[in-house]
Parts: structure tokens; C-alpha cells; sequence
């Protein structure tokens, strides 16, 4: 054993106890075991250790004394023979998030959290009496975690108690699975699932996808798991966590966006009974344990539908649902999707709005396709002019649709989150690129690094903006940059067209109004409703003959003095 330590090379320390905890054979200073613990590590050690002499093999993280100092270690115990054999090695260090005394005054914290110190954290956290129990728990066992929400994003909080309370803030492992079920290529895959494992602390993998290949570490692998077209090779004992990787894996093959923590999903077997539910699943139907082992159909209707939306039998209610399946194992993992408003449309006048507008849109559509065709014929000059008005009244229509669309988007209550504007800005642009290009204009746009808060329309405002330069200012050039304002962010999209008079300033943002347009002069007040609802703020610059300015003033994030809402 001795000599395949020393092959894994100095960073490992060997040794070996008698069931007491005595050191028969060790290279550190000390006669037993639990001498060198922390004193508020040694209930943890306990444990490590006793589970060692139960199962046979226990691992975990403890501090150990060197000199007047304590440096982390991970320890990993096999029972053999009545002894117990183990190997140790340096944790890299890690750096609190914060740090509070007893009475939880932040007296200490890392550069991204200065904006904490001389806080209580009893003032910036809600869920006091969690935070209380979780700070009792790591009293009693030296450690101890709680899921939390920082500004609305899942996190983990950990603490360790010493002389001071250390709080550790990290993200969630399911932000991990959610960035690799949203990996658009493979590399980018290859990549989150290799974060994944570094999260996970494994010290060595292989990851492999396509032809991209990720490896780490010396060690040899104990384990793999097989997904869709790779593995994950790993040194180590497989993980909980790791259960998900080949769904979250199928889910970015297939080009599928479900958010494994936030969806609700159940999984069936190959004879159609559910195995597993998670926790959105309980809150949808109302089942909870009680529903493991009955079957699928008992609780939905088993009738095919080509639009993958079945009524299922909730507990206390009937709900349609739309099901996506992902083959898993054995079996099936379903996520469903509540489209029961949708379905039902309890308000009839909403419904009926919808249907007109959808099927205007596709009668325009039709439309635009015989125009097309008439368009490649032989037509005289005048013929040509009355198919180009016919062509605008169309196009006219389609925007005033989208336009009612996305009023009735507006009023939903959708959740703001960290949005890179950046990315958003430059698929706008190259969407709009043609179209700039046949009115003579270019798009310039110049924005790194920006991340702002808003949620799934932030692109309307944007394309709104943009393409209201195009068709309306007659310059020949758009330009659009970004920011840093006091703790937040502007970006600034900006034309050399003929500008806006003065008086008709303060009207632009009012529904309806249009300034020497035939368009439905609902776009500008769009913008601005969304962005009030962004918290933020829209305001517009412009002379005759030297171009319009138009400046949203968004939420910033990126740095962790931003959040100052903490859920437990």
C-alpha cells in the first residue's frame, strides 16, 4: 500500500489506525487520529471515522493542526483487517464568502462581498429562522449547508464554525445540469460538463463527446458513465449528482431548453410505472410518494396526441399537460408542461383574440407567398407600384399582430433574471443586417461583457428600436455601445438620420403616436413599458439633422455587492 502512495507522488500522505484511532504507521507528528483534528472538526472526524468501521470505507474533508495553523485535508478510510487504512491530501484552500461573529456581524469578507462588512446578516436575509438552525447545525457538527436563492438564483450556503462563523456561497449544483442541457455544440458541452466535475471535486476525469475530449489528473478511472455519443470517466466514487448528466447530456443533443431543476418531471420504467418524481412534479399534481409504482396511464389519459398535450388527473384537479420524454435508463424521464390556461382559455375573449390573430397572421402569410409569385411575372410599372403597396399594407398587418402580441406578453408575470445583453444585441443585429443593407444604413455594434436585468422580451425593445432607425431615420448608419452609470448600465443605440424635432420629444413614448410613419406607433411605447418594468428606464435624444439617441438605463449585475437579497 505504502509503495502505491508514493507512486501518486508527494501531495498524498499514507497511514495507518488500530480501531481506537491510534497511528500504527503515519508521516504525520502525532500518536492518534483525533489529535490532530480541529476542535470544532473533531464531532465530523468522529463520524468519518466510525462510518469506516461500519461500511468499511468513509471519506470527507477535515482540518488538520500544522504548526499553529490548520490546513484542510481530504481523507479517505478503508477497513482492513481490524485496521483501518487511509490516505490524505491538501484541500486547496478555500476563501469565505464572509465572515460573522456569533451574533452575526459580518466583520470579514472577500473583495466580491466588501459591500457586506459591518452588516448583520440578520438584516439582508430572509428566512431568519433557517439561518438560525443552520448556523445551530454547524455549531453542533462543526459544518453544516442550506440551499438559498441570491437574488433569485439557486445557491448553496455553507458554513463553518471556528472562532468566527465562515459562510461559503457557491452556486447550486442544478445551475451545472441546466448549463449542460443548454450546451448548443459540443465543445461547449465537453466544457460544462467538466465544470460539473471540478464542482464535484474530482480530481480525475475524462470527458469525451463527438471528438472532443476533456481529460484531468493522473489517476487511473474506477468508473464511467455512458451517455448519447461519450462518456465521463472518473477516479472516484460516482456521485448522486452524476445520475442526471446523461439526461441533462440528451436534453443538449436534442437541442431541448428544459431546466431539470425547475421543470417537473417524472421517470417510468419500460412497463410504464413511475420510478421517480421531483419536487415540481409534487407541487403540478398534487401527488407526492404515494404515486411511485402506479402507472402512467393511471393518472393521464393514454390517448396519443399529435400535439403531445394529455389531461392528466392531478389530485385535486384536472390539468393539461404537455409532455416532452427523453429516453433514460430502462425507461423514460417525462417533463411535463401545465398548458391548461392555454387549453381551456377561461377568459373566451382572449381565446378568440388569439385565434384571430393567428389566423390573420397565416391569411398574410398566403399572402405574402401569391405576392411573391406575382412579383417574378411580367408586370408594367404601374402593376409593380400597386404589388409594393399591397407588399407594405401586408407587412403593416404582421407588425401590427406581433405588436398586439407582445402587449398582451407584457402583462404576464414573468420572472426578471440575469440576461448578456451583449449576445442579444449581436443576433439583432445580424438579424437586421439585410434590412439596414437595402436602406442604405450599416449597424455598428460595439458592446462586451453586458449583463443586465430583464427577462424573455428584452429583445423586442431592441428590435424595436433598431428597426425603427432603419425604416424611419434616413441615415446611413446605426451605432449601438454600452456603459458603466452608477451601478448600472445604459446602452446607447444611436443614428446620423434626420432626427426628431423638438416638440414631438415627450410624445414618442405614448401609445400610438407615430411621427411621419405608417406603422401602428406602438413600438416606442412598448419599449418603454417594458422597460418600467425592468426597473429601468428609456429616454430619447434627437435634433433635426443630427440624428436620434436612444438610451436605456438598465439593473446591472456581475458583481456580488449587487445582491443584496439572500433567501434561505
Amino acid at each position: 500500500m505504502e509503495d502505491i502512495i508514493e507512486l501518486l507522488g508527494e501531495e498524498y500522505t499514507f497511514f495507518k489506525m488500530d480501531d481506537r484511532g491510534n497511528f500504527i504507521s503515519s508521516s504525520f507528528p502525532i500518536d492518534n487520529f483525533f489529535d490532530g483534528v480541529a476542535e470544532y472538526e473533531k464531532i465530523k472526524a468522529a463520524g468519518i471515522f466510525y462510518d469506516a468501521k461500519i461500511n468499511g470505507k468513509a471519506e470527507g474533508l477535515i482540518d488538520f493542526k500544522e504548526g499553529d495553523s490548520y490546513t484542510p485535508y481530504f481523507i479517505r478510510l478503508i477497513l482492513k483487517d481490524d485496521e483501518i487504512w487511509g490516505i490524505a491530501k491538501r484541500w486547496k484552500m478555500e476563501t469565505p464568502s464572509f465572515s460573522t461573529d456569533l451574533m452575526g456581524n459580518i466583520i470579514k469578507t472577500s473583495n466580491k462581498w466588501d459591500s457586506f462588512l459591518g452588516k448583520n446578516l440578520f438584516d439582508i436575509i430572509e428566512g431568519k429562522e433557517k439561518l438560525i438552525r443552520l448556523i445551530r447545525e454547524g455549531i453542533k457538527n462543526g459544518e453544516a449547508e442550506e440551499k438559498a436563492e441570491l437574488n433569485g438564483e439557486k445557491v448553496i450556503i455553507r458554513v463553518k464554525v471556528k472562532d468566527n462563523i465562515e459562510f461559503y456561497i457557491k452556486k447550486d449544483f442544478s445551475y451545472f445540469i441546466t448549463a449542460i442541457a443548454e450546451s448548443k455544440n459540443e465543445k461547449e458541452l465537453v466544457d460544462n460538463i467538466s465544470s460539473f466535475l471540478d464542482y464535484l471535486s474530482y480530481e480525475s476525469y475524462e470527458v469525451k463527446v463527438g471528438n472532443n475530449i476533456i481529460s484531468k489528473g493522473k489517476n487511473e478511472y474506477n468508473e464511467i458513465v455512458e451517455f448519447e455519443s461519450g462518456y465521463v470517466k472518473i477516479y472516484g466514487e460516482q456521485k448522486p449528482q452524476l445520475e442526471l448528466l446523461p439526461i441533462a447530456v440528451s436534453l443538449s443533443l436534442k437541442n431541448k431548453s428544459f431546466l431539470i431543476n425547475e421543470f417537473p418531471f417524472c421517470i417510468v420504467n419500460r412497463d410504464g410505472e413511475i420510478v421517480e418524481i421531483n419536487k415540481k412534479f409534487e407541487e403540478l399534481t398534487g401527488y407526492g410518494d404515494e404515486i411511485i409504482g402506479k402507472k402512467l396511464n393511471d393518472i393521464s389519459s393514454h390517448k396519443n396526441s399529435s400535439d403531445g398535450i394529455r389531461k392528466w388527473n392531478g389530485k385535486n384537479k384536472e390539468l393539461w399537460i404537455k409532455e416532452k420524454w427523453v429516453k433514460y435508463k430502462d425507461g423514460y424521464i417525462i417533463f411535463l408542461d401545465d398548458v391548461s390556461e392555454e387549453k381551456e382559455k377561461l377568459d373566451e375573449n382572449e381565446f378568440l383574440n388569439s385565434i384571430l390573430r393567428h389566423d390573420i397572421f397565416n391569411k398574410n402569410q398566403i399572402a405574402m407567398g401569391y405576392i411573391g409569385l406575382l412579383e417574378k411575372t411580367n408586370l408594367n410599372k404601374k402593376q409593380k407600384e400597386y404589388i409594393k403597396r399591397i407588399k407594405r399594407s401586408v407587412e403593416e398587418s404582421n407588425d401590427l399582430i406581433q405588436s398586439i402580441r407582445e402587449l398582451n406578453e407584457i402583462k404576464k408575470d414573468r420572472k426578471l433574471k440575469k440576461v448578456r445583453a451583449d449576445r442579444i444585441l449581436k443576433e439583432i443585429c445580424e438579424n437586421f443586417e439585410e434590412d439596414a443593407k437595402n436602406h442604405g444604413m450599416k449597424i455598428e455594434c460595439n458592446i462586451k461583457n453586458a449583463t443586465i436585468i430583464a427577462d424573455d422580451l428584452i429583445g423586442e425593445v431592441f428590435s424595436n428600436i433598431i428597426k425603427n432607425s432603419i425604416e424611419h431615420s434616413n441615415g446611413n448608419k446605426i451605432v449601438i455601445y454600452g456603459r458603466d452609470e452608477d451601478g448600472k448600465y445604459e446602452v446607447i443605440i444611436e443614428d446620423n438620420g434626420k432626427g426628431i424635432p423638438k416638440e414631438f420629444l415627450e410624445n414618442v413614448f405614448k401609445e400610438g403616436w407615430k411621427y411621419e410613419s405608417k406603422g401602428s406607433g406602438l413600438g416606442l411605447y412598448i419599449s418603454k413599458k417594458l422597460m418600467e418594468k425592468y426597473g429601468g428606464n428609456i429616454k430619447i435624444e434627437s435634433q433635426p439633422n443630427s440624428g436620434t439617441k436612444v438610451i436605456l438605463l438598465f439593473r446591472k449585475t456581475g458583481k456580488e455587492k449587487d445582491f443584496l437579497k439572500i433567501r434561505l
